[in-house]
């Protein structure tokens, strides 16, 4: 299998921006890196997407297993003239968002789909959001529902529905947006004015590209359905990432990119602004608990930057980040509390795979 050899970021992005995109022809980018065990189930639900033409991008972000005979065998037995395409593309390890721009830069489709490789969906997605783009040309931006499902047992343990009768700036301001990879489908010329994903990001990613997205989409649709799935399990979470100085700093980098589009909109509520800096106080505070100073101000100069007043719940996150320290800490405290309650209603509760799934 011929392996290519690895452009710089200016390069792929420029590559990508010149390619008008094939109409019709759904693009599926899909990072790998070391998951052989799964990335044909992933692959086996888009090759039963009920819609064509599909081509699937494969970026292996140099895996050292046996991804690329795999995917060599699939293609054969798979590939479809014409309407069905697999290119397999290898890098040497440099992340999940330079794998991603790209599977951007070899992408030709017209409409743009990120899949990780080892989440599913379902045979009607594609299909659903291509008759949206193509019903309306201005809407380049599809958000759906999605669920997670156990990696050991497959049962659904967690369920969020999109907000079709939201504004999904607001949402995302509001922070019940829940952005990632695989629950969001862009036009070609979206992801264009969007720009690269930031490579230097190893978390919140994802966020901070969707929101970036949201600010630069001409229209956006939300859908309550449940079009994706995602595997949970067998890795590290992202509240574990949250946890660490560096995940901490990833998430306030995705939340400056909120704010930016904020400055740059004048049809953002007061009301949406106001809930926004109130979230911004509360992640100021829960910084300066864990001993991050530095990190707590960023967040401090974020939420003061939005203005406007606070209501009562706002209020009093701003004054617990102006407590410091001191402020966080008691916050923890009474966040400890109605953790202790909320999972003691939940403690019996079990999966099939004898496992207790957090939410």
């Amino acid at each position: 299998m011929n392996r290519n050899i690895l452009q710089t970021s200016n390069e792929r992005i420029q590559n990508f921006a010149g390619n008008a995109g094939a109409s019709e022809l759904f693009s599926i980018i899909m990072p790998t890196y070391n998951r052989v065990n799964v990335i044909n189930q992933t692959l086996d639900s888009v090759f039963a997407q009920s819609y064509r033409p599909i081509e699937i991008i494969i970026v292996d972000d140099g895996s050292t297993d046996e991804t690329a005979s795999l995917v060599d065998a699939w293609k054969l037995s798979h590939e479809e003239e014409n309407s069905l395409l697999i290119k397999y593309v290898y890098q040497n390890n440099a992340g999940p968002s330079a794998a991603r721009n790209r599977g951007l830069a070899e992408s030709s489709g017209e409409f743009i789909q990120f899949l990780d490789s080892d989440d599913l969906i379902p045979p009607e997605r594609l299909e659903i959001l291509a008759g949206i783009f193509q019903q309306d040309p201005d809407v380049d931006f599809i958000h759906t529902g999605f669920d997670g499902f156990c990696a050991d047992c497959g049962e659904v343990i967690e369920t969020h529905y999109g907000k079709p009768d939201q504004d999904q700036l607001e949402v995302a301001l509001k922070g019940r947006l829940w952005p990632n990879t695989l629950r969001s489908a862009f036009k070609r010329s979206l992801a264009v004015a969007t720009g690269p994903w930031n490579e230097e990001m190893t978390c919140f990613e994802d966020y901070e590209y969707v929101v970036r997205a949201i600010g630069k989409a001409k229209k956006c649709v939300a859908l309550r359905e449940i079009l994706a799935s995602a595997r949970r399990g067998g890795g590290m979470r992202v509240s574990d990432n949250l946890r660490t100085y560096q995940g901490r700093t990833f998430r306030i980098m995705a939340e400056a990119a909120l704010c930016e589009v904020v400055r740059t909109r004048t049809d953002v509520s007061q009301q949406a602004k106001e809930e926004f800096a109130s979230r911004l106080y509360a992640l100021g505070f829960r910084s300066a608990a864990s001993g991050w100073p530095d990190l707590a101000k960023c967040c401090g100069e974020l939420a003061d930057s939005l203005g406007g007043e606070l209501d009562w719940l706002g209020k009093r996150r701003r004054f617990m980040y102006r407590l410091g320290k001191f402020g966080g800490i008691a916050n923890s405290y009474l966040g400890r509390i109605k953790n202790w309650k909320k999972h003691q209603k939940k403690k019996a509760q079990g999966h099939v795979c004898g496992k207790k799934h957090q939410e």
